[in-house]
């Protein structure tokens, strides 16, 4: 069960980071972070294991990636502009810092 729940939390923090980086063009890119950031501490702090944490940033790479690509009327909802490219490479790179900085070597 906690394995579908982590799934389901990186999938909603990947659509709500998706519909919320062109919304204000820096403010919204700028939140997007924030929240897939604070939203990665917080599957840390609810799933205990870097498993599930995994598998959370799995699925929000997978719906990044499937969000960024053009659908069967060529809609993308992630443009390859500067603004889409900063939100997927910094979103993947906030997922990483957030899941490796607060690791203790004593847990």
């Amino acid at each position: 069960m906690k394995l579908i729940q982590s799934a389901l939390f990186g999938a909603l923090l990947g659509f709500c980071g998706t519909m919320l980086h062109n919304f204000s063009q820096p403010i919204g890119l700028i939140l997007s972070l924030i929240l897939t950031y604070i939203g990665f501490k917080v599957v840390g702090q609810k799933f205990i294991y870097l498993r599930y944490q995994v598998i959370a940033a799995a699925s929000w790479l997978a719906l990044v990636i499937r969000a960024s690509t053009p659908w069967s009327g060529d809609e993308i909802l992630i443009t390859g502009n500067t603004f889409g490219n900063l939100f997927l490479l910094g979103g993947f790179t906030t997922i990483i810092i957030s899941m490796f900085k607060s690791r203790s070597k004593f847990s």
